[in-house]
């Protein structure tokens, strides 16, 4: 059962962020539905602060569930998935809501700011996927 709710969470975050990269934060800016990008911005913003904590949530259990299971090494690359959901959530998304406010999303910072951001989504994405291919025994 344990071996389950591990590959459950992992690959539900995977599915989720990928969801998210591909199609949520896509269709927020390019459907045409949202005309004002302020509205888009905070929509996206929105529903990657609820992503992170989803991520941090069941990231900690895929690392509990190995860790039961006796595979403490197996724990790694969900708690790396985890501790870039923190990163994330409690330093880079506040700095872009904060530049967003400003009215500075022009600026080379704001964009440096949002490819820190997909770097570390793409790298949680990389971490899951090794973490299911390296599942607990």
């Amino acid at each position: 059962m344990l071996r389950f709710i591990y590959r459950l969470s992992t690959a539900g975050m995977l599915g989720a962020i990928v969801f998210f990269a591909a199609v949520a934060s896509q269709a927020a800016f390019r459907s045409g539905l949202i005309t004002d990008r302020g509205v888009s911005g905070n929509l996206v913003g929105a529903m990657l602060a609820r992503l992170d904590a989803a991520t941090l949530a069941f990231s900690a259990l895929a690392v509990l569930c190995a860790v039961v299971l006796g595979q403490p090494r197996r724990a790694l690359l969900p708690l790396g998935a985890g501790l870039l959901a923190a990163v994330s959530a409690f330093v880079i998304t506040p700095m872009v809501h904060a530049m967003r406010e400003a009215g500075q999303t022009g600026t080379p910072a704001f964009g440096r700011m949002h490819g820190i951001s997909a770097m570390l989504m793409l790298v949680e994405m990389l971490l899951l996927a090794l973490a299911l291919w390296f599942e607990p025994k």
